[in-house]
């Protein structure tokens, strides 16, 4: 009979103390922390906390004459954005103006209030470094889409979609002596507009 060993003794201990398998709850109960009437309201001011901006708009045509208004269109600019056709150059054709990338517009699938975090997706996105190389981002996300809290935007993202990300203001570090640093690494601006 072979000799039991420490070993055998603790891995012995280690797998009479494991508990027991229980399936995870249905849902975990988190009530929204924010009325539906109330989203819009703390979604535009949670953008504002997170260093970006978020404008109220009608219709395409005002975020279009904003846009044009605040940024120069004759600099590399691609819209992702069905009926917002401000893209001055094709990717494809032109790979090397994603350098000098001035100005990107993507369409958010879901906002969160609590913290005006934008889900978009692959679908959304294209080439999935553009949210993320673009010196200055725009969002365009429909006012039906606001959740309150991140729990019940998971219950509405599709993660079969391949990549997809959460959004929340302009790039930003506080790593350095805790000074934050607004477009350290990524956007320096982020404009949200928000459609009815």
């Amino acid at each position: 009979m072979a000799e039991t060993t420490t070993r055998d003794t603790i891995l012995a201990a280690i797998r009479q103390g494991k508990p027991d398998l229980h399936p995870l709850p249905e849902t975990l109960g988190f009530a929204p922390n924010i009325k539906p009437e109330n989203l819009v309201e703390a979604f535009m001011a949670m953008v504002k906390t997170n260093g970006g901006q978020a404008i109220r708009v009608t219709s395409l045509t005002q975020a279009h004459a904003f846009l044009a208004e605040e940024y120069d269109l004759t600099l590399p600019i691609l819209s992702h954005v069905p009926g917002l056709d401000i893209s001055n150059f094709t990717p494809a054709a032109e790979l090397r103006l994603l350098d000098d990338l001035h100005l990107v517009v993507l369409e958010g699938k879901v906002g969160v209030a609590e913290n005006a975090a934008i889900w978009l997706d692959e679908a959304a996105i294209g080439i999935r470094a553009l949210p993320f190389i673009s010196l200055n981002l725009s969002l365009v996300l429909s006012e039906k889409n606001l959740v309150g809290n991140m729990h019940e935007a998971y219950r509405l993202i599709d993660t079969h979609t391949g990549f997809g990300t959460f959004i929340a203001g302009p790039s930003k570090t506080a790593d350095i002596e805790q000074s934050l640093v607004i477009g350290a690494h990524g956007s320096k601006t982020l404009t949200v507009f928000l459609l009815p």
